[in-house]
C-alpha cells in the first residue's frame, strides 16, 4: 500500500483552486461561460471513455438504483452543500459562491473512475501512476473551474484527501478477494457518474450526483453477498 499519490492529488487540487481563484476577476463573464462549456465537454469525454469498457447491464442498473436510493435517503448532495455553505459563512463576504465551487469541485475530483482506479492501484499494487495522471487532469480542471466558480474549489482538497485515503485503505483490505470484473464494474459506474457531472457543468441537467456516490461500491457488496450464498 502506498499513500503518496493521494497526498500529491490533494495538494494539486488545493494549489489549482488557489491559482484559479486569483485569475477569476480578470476573466470576462462570457469567457468564463465558454470555459465551463469547454470543461464540460472534456469531462464528458473522460466519462464516456471510461464507460466503453462495459459491464453487466443488470448489475449496472442494480448498482445505480441502490446507490441512488440510499444516497437520496441520506441526501449526500445536501450534506455537501451544507458543508460548503457552513465554510462560506465562516469566510469573509465576497461575490464568490463558495458552496457551489466546493460542491462542484469535490464531486468532479472524488466521483469517478480515476479516484477508484487510483485507490485500487495504490492499495493493491503499491504504485500511484493513476493518481499522478489524475493529478494532472485535476490541476487543469480545478484551475478552470476556480477561475469561474472561485475560492471554494480549493477546499475540495480536504474531501479529496479523505475520500482517496478511504478508497486506498479499503482497496488494500479487499485486494485478495475482489475479482477484476468487480473492479472494472466499480470503474464503469464511476465513469457514468462523471458523465452526469459533465451534463451539470454544461447546465444541461441538475442531477444530484452526490446522491449517487455509493453506486460504485454496490458491485463489491453484491460480490461479497454472492460469496456467502
Amino acid at each position: 500500500m502506498n499513500l503518496t499519490g493521494v497526498f500529491i492529488n490533494a495538494i494539486c487540487v488545493f494549489a489549482a483552486g488557489i491559482l484559479g481563484s486569483i485569475f477569476k476577476k480578470g476573466i470576462p463573464e462570457r469567457i468564463k461561460r465558454t470555459l465551463m462549456l469547454a470543461l464540460g465537454l472534456c469531462v464528458l469525454y473522460v466519462g464516456i471513455d471510461g464507460i466503453v469498457a462495459g459491464m453487466d447491464a443488470v448489475l449496472l442498473v442494480l448498482s445505480v438504483s441502490i446507490g441512488a436510493f440510499i444516497g437520496e435517503a441520506i441526501d449526500f448532495d445536501d450534506k455537501f452543500s451544507r458543508l460548503g455553505r457552513y465554510v462560506e459563512s465562516r469566510m469573509p463576504k465576497n461575490e464568490d459562491n463558495i458552496a457551489d465551487g466546493f460542491v462542484s469541485a469535490t464531486l468532479f475530483v472524488c466521483v469517478g473512475a480515476m479516484a477508484i482506479a487510483g485507490g485500487i492501484e495504490s492499495g493493491t499494487k503499491g504504485t500511484y501512476n493513476t493518481f499522478l495522471a489524475k493529478s494532472c487532469i485535476d490541476t487543469l480542471v480545478i484551475f478552470i473551474m476556480a477561475a469561474t466558480k472561485g475560492f471554494g474549489c480549493s477546499l475540495a482538497a480536504i474531501p479529496t484527501l479523505l475520500y482517496e485515503l478511504l478508497i486506498t485503505l479499503f482497496s488494500g483490505a479487499i485486494a485478495h478477494i475482489a475479482t477484476a470484473e468487480v473492479i472494472n464494474s466499480m470503474s464503469v459506474i464511476g465513469s457514468l457518474l462523471i458523465v452526469g457531472i459533465a451534463l451539470n457543468l454544461m447546465e444541461i441537467t441538475r442531477i444530484k450526483i452526490g446522491n449517487f456516490i455509493l453506486a460504485p461500491f454496490v458491485p463489491v457488496a453484491v460480490y461479497l453477498i454472492g460469496k456467502l450464498f
